[in-house]
């Protein structure tokens, strides 16, 4: 009886193999995704190992509800804005609209619960929801940072104020492009 032989093992094919692991299991585990590509392109020179980045794209945008009616169009220039209300209904999650980082989460002079939340192209301000997280918290994209609500000043489909009143629920979204230096109509992003 003969011996079997096993077949020679390609040792830049197995590094490649064990690296591409290890910046997976960062990546899962929140690790620096970078630093596994450096790994990589040092311990297999000339290789045909290739890695994509898993960083969040700063300019990708959605709707901070999976569905919702839009209540009112452009609005607010007169206090800064260029904002529309969108509601899913009382006690819906309010998910994060863009990748980024908490920048501001309080209560103006009206009672309006303010969230923002930025990146290097994107700053967001969502209002009126009762909204979670902590300045500084990273959020991203289609995260729940909070639910529908109906705080401050909302007003019914006649003009009433809500305070105190089962009505009014939506949130607020203003999207400022930092590129641009201006406001600009979130309806506009939802689809890119």
């Amino acid at each position: 009886m003969g011996s079997k032989k096993s077949p020679p093992v390609d040792s830049m094919a197995l590094a490649g193999l064990f690296l591409m692991g290890m910046m997976l299991c960062k990546a899962l585990t929140g690790g620096d995704d970078q630093t596994g590509v450096a790994a990589a392109q040092a311990a297999a020179p000339g290789s045909a190992v290739q890695v994509e980045s898993h960083l969040p794209n700063p300019e990708a945008v959605a709707a901070p509800y999976e569905e919702y009616i839009l209540t009112q169009g452009l609005h607010g220039y007169s206090y800064g804005h260029a904002a529309i209300d969108l509601t899913a209904g009382e006690g819906a999650p309010v998910l994060s609209p863009i990748y980024g980082e908490v920048a501001d989460l309080y209560t103006d002079e009206w009672g309006n619960p303010n969230l923002v939340i930025e990146n290097e192209r994107y700053r967001v301000s969502l209002l009126h929801g009762s909204y979670t997280g902590s300045i500084g918290q990273s959020v991203y994209l289609g995260e729940v940072v909070g639910y529908e609500s109906n705080q401050g000043y909302t007003v019914d489909y006649l003009g009433q104020p809500c305070a105190g009143r089962d009505c009014g629920y939506h949130t607020h979204l203003n999207i400022f492009d930092k590129q641009l230096g201006q406001n600009i109509n979130p309806l506009d992003l939802f689809d890119k």
